[in-house]
């Protein structure tokens, strides 16, 4: 009989990663519709040699690194615990039977994930761009210029190779870039996990290879100017596999019970680190290595994930109620998150009359019916929509599903 797991903060910190990507979108959209933000371009975030240098010169106010990066944090965190998670089970899977249903795996992965990103989708594309209150105007004229090509892309799953050629995001529904990489992953990971001897080697070099490749890739740009290579770099930099890969490593220590290495793992200054090294390293990294900042969050996010699942002394706790509930809901949350936000602003502009300098109450009704409109559709996607397909996915489960471990929305 195969032991039960069941990892019980994972789901709250699910709901805060979406959480920090809600926050930089709120600031982003503002923006693009004509407010005031404190939302800075990549391209403009850092004249110093840091950031921290750079808020002491008065260039930039210390709050908008936080706003920048939020985002990408939360899609990293995301990127780390799906590799986990996915690692997790196909490794419990092959102890078990000895093999891996790769067919299984792939209806699984579509059951879970294919309907509400095609409902996303069909939004985005066919609904929202025809009405006034979800218009983005930083994005749409662009949308409309490259319409045939983004569909297209979109439509296969490939909404980071569009958002790479095209430069500018979809209205409403660029965020499904993310939900791309997973599937790139997915597509390969089980393959992997399946034919290999050694996990613990295989895992190793596929990440010491991605990482290889774009280094070199990286180090060869300034030489390089062809258009297709900014292309592939841009592409590259959004599929951040080896995230995916790191969490995996950490999903086999955790599974095999590599003790000495969890010991060090589970030590309170262990988790201290990883906590502040997230501050540390947006406001001290020094530019030049700005490229391998998600190696580094990645890092300290998997301390944090093999605490919370396995170390039953760690002081990071997240089993509440509330934010468990949250945390299931986190997909909608994150494919809904940004209409809710563009359709707030429009409602609030209409029948309150926004400021170009958003007020501090403006910030809060802003902020909190953003939020509470983005809860209550996500509830609504959850329960009305997508349960069906997960009960259905729940059929090809291998191993089966038990109440001891929450992989529904894995």
């Amino acid at each position: 009989m195969v032991k039960k797991e069941y990892f019980k903060g994972l789901d709250s910190l699910r709901f805060f990663a979406a959480l920090a990507v809600f926050f930089t979108h709120v600031e982003l959209i503002k923006k693009f519709t004509g407010f005031g933000s404190h939302w800075i371009d990549p391209e403009e975030r850092i004249t110093k040699f840091t950031v921290f240098q750079s808020v002491m010169a008065k260039e930039i106010d210390a709050l908008s690194p936080l706003i920048a990066y939020s985002s990408a944090l939360g899609v990293v965190f995301f990127f780390v615990l799906s590799g986990f998670l996915i690692t997790f089970l196909l490794l419990r899977e092959k102890e078990q039977n000895n093999s891996i249903d790769i067919r299984k795996f792939y209806l699984r992965r579509a059951l879970r994930i294919w309907p509400l990103y095609y409902l996303i989708f069909i939004l985005g594309f066919f609904a929202l761009p025809y009405l006034d209150f979800f218009a983005v105007p930083g994005q749409d004229k662009f949308f409309q210029q490259n319409f045939w090509g983004n569909l297209m892309l979109y439509a296969f799953f490939m909404p980071n190779l569009a958002f790479s050629i095209f430069t500018t995001a979809v209205p409403n529904i660029g965020q499904s870039w993310s939900i791309g990489v997973e599937e790139q992953f997915y597509l390969l990971w089980p393959l992997l996990i399946r034919k290999s001897r050694n996990v613990l080697k295989s895992i190793l070099w596929i990440t010491g290879t991605i990482i290889a490749l774009k280094g070199l890739l990286l180090l060869s740009f300034p030489f390089v100017k062809f258009e297709y290579l900014i292309v592939l770099k841009k592409f590259l930099a959004m599929s951040k596999l080896e995230c995916m890969a790191l969490g995996g490593l950490g999903a086999y220590m955790l599974f095999s019970k590599k003790e000495e290495l969890l010991s060090f793992v589970y030590k309170p200054l262990s988790q201290i680190i990883a906590l502040i090294s997230i501050p540390l390293l947006i406001y001290f990294i020094p530019t030049p290595f700005e490229d391998i900042l998600h190696l580094l969050f990645s890092m300290s996010f998997l301390v944090i994930i093999l605490n919370v699942a396995g170390n039953e002394k760690s002081f990071l706790r997240f089993e509440n109620r509330t934010l468990q509930y949250l945390g299931r809901i986190s997909y909608g949350f994150y494919m809904f998150h940004v209409m809710c936000i563009v359709f707030t602003i429009h409602a609030l502009d209409k029948y309150m009359g926004l400021d170009n300098d958003i007020t501090t109450p403006q910030h809060i009704l802003l902020y909190g019916i953003s939020f509470l409109l983005t809860v209550a559709l996500s509830s609504l996607s959850y329960h009305i929509f997508e349960k069906a397909f997960i009960r259905l996915k729940d059929k090809y489960a291998q191993p089966k599903p038990t109440t001891e471990i929450a992989q529904e929305d894995v």
